[in-house]
């Protein structure tokens, strides 16, 4: 070791100052742990939000599919909406349900525990749009904490659906 290099040693170690962290920097970071922690975890252990939206898209899916199998088939497909489900079916009423393409089980799906959904039926035509000719909305409420209100449209010309 040179002379200059054994002093500069010295001289660290005697400042006090090594390479750690001074308590300061230590509470400040653990503090913006804290806090991230008690605004960002609540949204990783309530489930249900996520559950609500999963429902949403997975109703939104149902009327889609049932309209361009209508369109495919060249012939009328049901949606019937109850309190609680969404399902798609080939006679009014929705007494026979379409089958999933990938799970090949009826074709209807069901709200989570706080999610309600305004009851209405209507069909698509064979080619796509709604009957009766008019604009279909599916409200869909919830009574989960931050949850929105939301929507499904079916517009009437077209048959379109939309948020």
């Amino acid at each position: 070791m040179t002379a200059e290099f054994r002093n500069q040693v010295i001289r660290v170690m005697r400042s006090g100052r090594g390479g750690g962290f001074t308590i300061v920097e230590l509470v400040i970071t653990i503090a913006i742990l804290g806090l991230l922690a008690a605004v960002i975890g609540p949204r990783f252990v309530g489930r249900d939000a996520f559950a609500s939206r999963g429902f949403y898209d997975e109703a939104q899916s149902v009327v889609r599919y049932a309209q361009k199998t209508a369109v495919a088939w060249r012939r009328p497909v049901f949606v019937c909406v109850t309190a609680t489900a969404v399902s798609a079916g080939t006679v009014s009423g929705c007494g026979t349900l379409l089958v999933h393409p990938v799970t090949g089980t009826a074709l209807t799906t069901t709200a989570p525990s706080g999610v309600t959904l305004t009851p209405t039926s209507f069909g698509f035509d064979g080619a796509g749009r709604p009957n009766p000719n008019a604009q279909v909305t599916i409200a869909i409420a919830s009574t989960i904490a931050g949850d929105p209100a939301r929507q499904i449209v079916v517009e009437a010309e077209t048959g379109y659906v939309r948020p």
